[in-house]
């Protein structure tokens, strides 16, 4: 969640052009949405612990994609904060152990 929401402000203060902070906004509420909806394993709303897996390993090479289709278009900064961001995740989630806790 804490990247998420570093997704959808800091490319404002980092001053880029619409489509990283688009993209951001977007890809920062994806993040953030995920994040919550994996909060209780088996209760209402929540997602399966290997879909979730599934997911975050998604948006990890979905933001390692985006840094590189921005470093294509000349974009260093966003493909910098972009690559950041999908080495995080990609490290997070292969570290991460998705197994249900006891209560």
């Amino acid at each position: 969640m804490a990247a998420g929401s570093a997704l959808i402000g800091v490319p404002f203060g980092l001053g880029l052009e619409a489509a990283p902070i688009v993209t951001g906004v977007i890809v920062g509420t994806l993040m953030i949405a995920l994040g919550v909806a994996g909060t209780e394993p088996g209760a209402r709303g929540s997602l399966p612990l290997s879909t979730q897996a599934t997911y975050d390993r998604g948006l990890a090479l979905g933001l390692i994609l985006s840094a590189g289709l921005f470093a294509l278009f000349g974009e260093v900064e966003a493909m910098a904060l972009f690559a950041v961001a999908g080495v995080a995740t990609a490290i997070t989630t292969s570290v991460t152990r998705y197994s249900a806790g006891t209560a």
